[in-house]
């Protein structure tokens, strides 16, 4: 019988694979489910919010599950700050960065809430620059003048009432969406660990001032949502997660979430 080929060229390499092959291949992607916010509100000016002081928010629910570590494998004491250098420290730039200035160059947040790492995050705008660390956030302006904060990342969601409010879990993500000139900021919430349900909690503001107000958004998963990643495209904002499976928290493999603009 004919035999149908069809010709890829890769860089130089040809391969050539049967046509039928390369149809088998073809899937349609189809969502596991689609799912709407289980609770939705419009926060007041943030500019008006009284900040929560950092470290307000206990986080019992991380004792002993993820260590927090200096060198291999010593974990913090009660109050112990880190000390020495950074090991991961870059001390030169390398290639060509011929063209490039740094116009304004200040001091962020610090560890203040003693977790290793920190998970520091941040982006700019046109006229901000918005910090979070795991688990405080600040907002500068241009210059590097603090404009609010620092802040229990907590702040952005008071008010938002739900099993979330008494949590500050962390894994912030800051992004300056730059289509719609609005700032979208993020922390997960696990008021029931090790079970379920978990919360992303998910701020996006109204208008390119983050300190105004912010339209704030709780969604649950059935799997704990690790080390959420957001990335920013023109038809919705990505996340990309860990998840595990409770109440044994093994291993569920990584998901990915879109959601609508």
């Amino acid at each position: 019988m004919k035999q149908n080929y069809f010709f890829l060229l890769f860089l130089g390499m040809v391969i050539i694979l049967p046509f039928q092959y390369l149809s088998a291949q073809v899937q349609t992607f189809q969502p596991e489910k689609i799912i709407k916010p289980v609770h939705f509100d419009v926060s007041k000016k943030l500019r008006d919010i009284e900040p929560v002081p950092p470290g307000t928010r206990p986080r019992s629910w991380k004792d002993n599950v993820i260590k927090n570590m200096t060198g291999m494998y010593q974990e913090f004491e009660e109050g112990e700050q880190w000390t020495g250098p950074d090991p991961v420290l870059q001390d030169e730039i390398s290639g060509s960065r011929s063209g490039a200035t740094v116009n304004e160059n200040f001091a962020g947040l610090g560890n203040l809430n003693n977790v290793a790492p920190p998970d520091t995050d941040g982006d700019v705008g046109p006229n901000h620059y918005f910090q979070m660390i795991n688990l405080s956030f600040a907002i500068y302006n241009k210059d590097g003048t603090i404009l609010y904060g620092p802040a229990d990342n907590i702040t952005l969601w008071d008010g938002f009432d739900g099993p979330w409010s008494s949590t500050n879990d962390g894994d912030p993500i800051v992004l300056y969406d730059q289509y719609a000139d609005r700032w979208i900021a993020t922390q997960f919430s696990f008021p029931n660990y090790p079970s379920g349900p978990f919360y992303e909690l998910i701020a996006v503001s109204q208008t390119g001032d983050p300190t105004g107000a912010w339209n704030r958004y709780a969604y649950s998963f059935d799997n704990l949502p690790d080390y959420p990643k957001f990335g920013i495209w023109p038809d919705g904002y990505y996340m990309s997660i860990n998840q595990f499976a409770p109440p044994s928290l093994y291993f569920a493999g990584a998901g990915v979430s879109i959601f609508d603009r």
